[in-house]
């Protein structure tokens, strides 16, 4: 019960109000900007993945009802003709007879078999129950696809941003050394490498740009959106690129040019949304690491498919053991036919025994089915010791990627730093334009590496969650919007059991309360 109360807090205390646009239309329109949220919902609706648990749940559904359909009576009727000559006429019914018509019904009822079926029952709502948290963990599981390739995206736009800064800072540069030499006062081997770097920028750029539209491939993959066309994506709150951004002066060229020059150098202004530093949040997990070892141990569908497979595996080892019992089965039943001319009715009950058992194949049937038993108990196990450290990893990753992400924003302002000094140091005559690149080179890198290392937290969180399924957003919530039919009926069912356990927790509370008083 404790399963079900986590999970059901998990989709139901935190219900927000729905983005609407994408979602509610069901389709995407070109030039939207879809937030996570957005995305998530569309990928539900959409995944095969999700349908296919979907089917299965369909198909349990089905096998439960074929089993306890063994208590329902089975109705049965015949009707016939027969015509019959015969070569002696001295055979009982004469040379010729004929059956005209012949017509019966019958009614045949299980009354008991020792508990056979209702083992059976009870299997297959294990085998129910397992489909239902199998089609519950593809949601995780599509959730959590979808939130990676959101995240490469954000990553690949920040890196196109980076790689564009870079190609502007390039181009001042060009247009400095450019006027310096024209002047005399550099030589023009700095107007050579100025063009090299801008070309070796450009490339970059078209790289990153490059690397961007594939992972909006990959993020339209996951959502299962073929044909769809163009859309952008909104920031989220853990991964802000606002505290990475380049000095306006760094990328201002118009003091270098001349109306004659390159008009490609001419009128490109440095556009940017960054206006301030703004470290990107990290989040304050709600639980320690011996905490989250708990969690994860009851939050985990899949855990809750193999315990719901360890008892279906226990009905059925008692099923074939009853095998042994006889089936007692009742039956009531009403003939006419018309033999010639003479007419006949008939009306029939009764009460059967009936038992077939091979010994031999039974005692092995039952140690197979023992067999499987241990062997559900210790996938169990096995899971549990896999789970533990696939936690302990997951949340050692998420403070590591947490302390990059601090380090790796220093860095960034400290190679800002030195490459205003470079810059300022070769407008001076101070160091050579091999020194400027290198400083410039170490700043852009400084901040490719920064936006990798948000992103390389934003993945660990998301691995965290996909392994404690303990949620820190609200994105479950979108499968009750995109999803219809067995979500709802799944999510109601908990919902009674949870109301259960409640009752059941103040009776026992209550229960307490009076022996203390006693």
């Amino acid at each position: 019960m404790h399963k079900i109360k986590i999970f059901f807090l998990i989709f139901f205390l935190i219900l927000p109000v729905l983005p609407v646009s994408a979602i509610e239309e069901g389709k995407i329109h070109k030039g939207d900007v879809l937030s996570l949220q957005d995305c998530v919902a569309i990928a539900i609706n959409n995944s095969p993945m999700i349908k296919k648990y979907e089917y299965n749940l369909e198909i349990a559904n089905s096998n439960l009802g074929i089993a306890q359909s063994a208590y329902f009576p089975t109705v049965g009727a015949n009707a016939g003709f027969l015509q019959e000559y015969n070569t002696n006429k001295d055979y009982d019914d004469g040379a010729s007879h004929r059956y005209l018509p012949s017509v019966g019904a019958y009614l045949n009822q299980l009354i008991w078999n020792f508990g056979k079926t209702s083992s059976l029952i009870r299997m297959e709502k294990f085998y129910k129950l397992a489909a239902e948290y199998q089609f519950m963990d593809s949601i995780c599981n599509t959730i959590y696809h979808v939130k990676t390739q959101y995240f490469n995206v954000l990553r690949a736009k920040a890196i196109v941003e980076i790689e564009r800064n870079n190609v502007l800072i390039n181009e001042r540069n060009l247009a400095r050394a450019k006027k310096l030499y024209e002047t005399g006062k550099k030589p023009k081997i700095d107007y050579v490498n100025a063009l090299v770097f801008l070309s070796e920028a450009r490339m970059r750029l078209t790289d990153a740009n490059n690397s961007y539209d594939l992972a909006m491939a990959d993020l339209g993959n996951a959502m299962y959106i073929a044909y769809a066309p163009e859309f952008q994506i909104e920031k989220i709150e853990t991964f802000s690129y606002d505290d990475v951004y380049t000095p306006a002066y760094l990328v201002d060229k118009s003091q270098y040019l001349h109306e004659e020059d390159d008009p490609n150098l001419i009128n490109v202004r440095y556009e940017t949304r960054i206006e301030k530093t703004e470290l990107s949040k990290i989040k304050d997990l709600p639980f320690t690491m011996e905490q989250s070892f708990d969690l994860a141990y009851k939050n985990s569908p899949d855990l809750w498919v193999l315990d719901s497979t360890l008892n279906a595996m226990k009905e059925s080892l008692t099923y074939i053991k009853r095998q042994y019992y006889p089936d007692v089965v009742g039956s009531l039943g009403y003939e006419f036919n018309n033999k010639n001319t003479q007419t006949n009715n008939n009306f029939n009950m009764g009460v059967n025994m009936i038992s077939s058992v091979n010994i031999k194949q039974q005692k092995h049937e039952v140690d197979r089915a023992a067999a499987q038993v241990n062997l559900a108990s210790n996938d169990i196990y096995e899971f549990k010791q896999n789970l533990y450290f696939e936690v302990k990893k997951c949340f050692l990753n998420v403070d590591k990627a947490a302390t990059q992400v601090r380090a790796s924003q220093v860095k960034v302002h400290e190679a800002l730093e030195n490459y205003e000094l470079a810059d300022k140091r070769y407008a001076e005559g101070k160091c050579d334009y091999i020194a400027l690149q290198e400083a410039r080179k170490e700043y852009n890198e400084a901040k490719t590496l920064h936006a990798t290392m948000i992103y390389e937290y934003n993945i660990a969180l998301a691995e965290l969650e996909i392994a404690m399924h303990y949620h820190l957003d609200d994105l479950h919530s979108q499968a009750q919007h995109a999803l219809h039919y067995h979500y709802k009926d799944i999510i109601n069912k908990l919902e009674a059991s949870l109301h259960c356990e409640h009752r059941h927790e103040e009776e026992k509370t209550q229960k307490n309360n009076s022996h203390e008083k006693l």
